[in-house]
């Protein structure tokens, strides 16, 4: 936060980049980000924690992705706002976050020697959701979980 007004600063603002290497094809990548979300997302990491079910993904402009409960509960993460197989990935995101909904965007990109690079930019932070930035700081242990998983389905 900004030392003498209370607002954020321009870090605290930042979207947060990370990338992994996975040692498959784009096209695979993308189907482990996309359709594999239930089999790598950590369920501590819901709004379910061990009641998870499955999260579903509507992998096109304007679908859903929504977390399901065993008890037939659902809580909606976000809306899908770009959707490219082998390519792109990206939506709005309100897990954890109040205020805007902020932005993940992921994209997926052939390495020189084979495999692909895995881009993730997690943006749209403002005023209003920048206090729910600091609890995205478990994407480093999600995209390793996502690696293993990308490479072993």
């Amino acid at each position: 936060m900004g030392e003498t007004d209370g607002a954020p600063d321009g870090d605290d603002l930042a979207p947060i980049e990370l990338e992994v290497q996975v040692a498959v094809s784009c096209a695979r990548a993308w189907d482990a980000w996309v359709h594999g979300l239930t089999e790598w997302w950590h369920p501590a990491w819901t709004a379910s924690g061990a009641s998870l079910a499955r999260i579903e993904v509507e992998p096109h402009p304007g679908g859903r992705i929504v977390e399901h409960r065993h008890d037939g509960r659902r809580h909606e993460w976000g809306e899908v706002t770009d959707a490219v197989p082998g390519s792109r990935f990206a939506h709005t995101f309100r897990l954890a976050d109040e205020g805007d909904a902020s932005t993940v965007a992921v994209d997926f990109a052939e390495l020189p020697g084979g495999g692909t690079r895995v881009r993730l930019t997690h943006g749209g932070w403002n005023a209003s959701n920048a206090d729910a930035r600091a609890l995205h700081d478990d994407w480093p242990v999600l995209l390793e979980r996502y690696r293993a998983h990308a490479q072993h389905i």
